[in-house]
């Protein structure tokens, strides 16, 4: 694709009901213009577009500024590469609008997605307003996955949010309805007001942090059942084991992320112990972790995957949660009792079989996870 061929309409930027959209953009040039043009496309044109170039040294940096210098609506700003986390706050600081809205630079929306979102909270009145997603690669699409829990559009209250983070504890790869930023409004005012910024220090599940932050000045959330964004999906083992590098604590900010999580439900419900699902959590997102570092060992660095999985297993208050971990059909049974045992090699063993066979066909880049 030669995104040159783009021709680039100007569109007036208003400050009623501004939509301010954010673009984390890394390396990305081959999806990049078809994200720019999918927001230029929307039928809601009052939106402002900040396109965050972080260290891209590809032709990446270059589009963005093609599409800024034909749009008056469109800003970018260059910086070092210091991650999506820091992009995504750089964004925040510089919007103006009363929404807030985040995508990856390789994802699409649909052309009514904005509008369809604004109309949603302007029915409902709901601090954060959250459409439905598909997942989709060159060839074919697939649905988000929330259907199982939200088959219709929905207008949460309280008392629905908690349950629904309790749920998430329990099962968290199968009730994504905060494990991610992108596709949603969120109101600029709670952001900025009290100071809810992407943990710069987390390689992985800021998002959820990010989330439940917000989710403590909330009192309604509208979940809209209508598939008005495009996540892409990739299919090469490299991207969906992370590029671990030298930094294995990186990949585990789920640590972080749960105890956000865990000031939530004290928040909103004092009656609440949340210690057995945060336990049980800790676990299930710990051996989701470890197959994925596993899936990446070599000679070159298995010595340090050991010792790193010793330290992980032999830490206090990961033996301790280990008694929390309840799983249910699908989830792995025999690991928690290798770590219960600090059988480490066995539990290596396990691990690179069950990533090579999860991550050999299908798996899914992670801007989050290069650095």
């Amino acid at each position: 694709m030669d995104w040159k061929l783009f021709e680039v309409m100007p569109h007036e930027v208003l400050k009623e009901n501004l939509i301010s959209v954010i673009v984390p953009v890394y390396n990305c040039e081959d999806y990049l213009a078809n994200c720019v043009e999918s927001l230029i496309a929307q039928n809601y044109k009052n939106f402002e577009i900040i396109l965050i170039n972080d260290g891209s040294t590809d032709r990446s940096g270059t589009i963005c500024h093609y599409y800024a210098s034909r749009d008056s609506g469109i800003k970018v700003i260059d910086k070092k590469n210091y991650g999506p986390a820091a992009a995504r706050n750089d964004g925040i600081a510089l919007s103006k609008g009363e929404f807030i809205f985040f995508i990856d630079a390789d994802d699409l929306v649909e052309p009514n997605a904005i509008n369809l979102l604004i109309d949603s909270y302007r029915q409902n009145n709901a601090e954060i307003v959250i459409g439905d997603f598909y997942k989709f690669d060159d060839v074919s699409r697939t649905d988000s996955g929330h259907g199982h829990f939200l088959s219709d559009s929905l207008l949460m209250t309280k008392p629905d949010i908690v349950d629904y983070a309790r749920s998430y504890l329990k099962k968290p790869n199968r009730f994504p309805l905060f494990a991610y930023s992108w596709g949603r409004l969120f109101k600029s005012a709670i952001i900025k007001n009290n100071n809810i910024l992407f943990n710069v220090d987390l390689r992985t599940f800021e998002d959820v942090a990010f989330n439940f932050d917000y989710l403590n000045y909330v009192d309604k959330i509208f979940f809209l059942k209508s598939a008005i964004y495009g996540h892409r999906i990739y299919h090469h083992f490299a991207s969906a084991t992370m590029a671990i590098g030298d930094d294995f604590y990186g990949m585990f900010g789920y640590k972080k992320a749960l105890e956000a999580i865990r000031n939530f439900l004290k928040n909103h419900d004092p009656t609440i112990n949340p210690q057995k699902e945060i336990g049980h959590a800790d676990i299930y997102l710990t051996i989701i972790q470890i197959v994925r570092i596993c899936g990446q060992i070599n000679q070159a660095n298995k010595k340090k995957i050991y010792n790193f999985i010793r330290a992980i297993i032999g830490d206090m208050n990961f033996r301790n949660n280990l008694r929390f971990y309840s799983p249910s059909t699908g989830d792995s049974k025999i690991l928690p009792v290798l770590m219960k045992l600090k059988l480490v090699w066995p539990i290596i063993m396990v691990c690179k079989y069950k990533a090579d066979r999860r991550y050999k066909k299908t798996t899914k880049k992670s801007y989050e996870f290069r650095r």
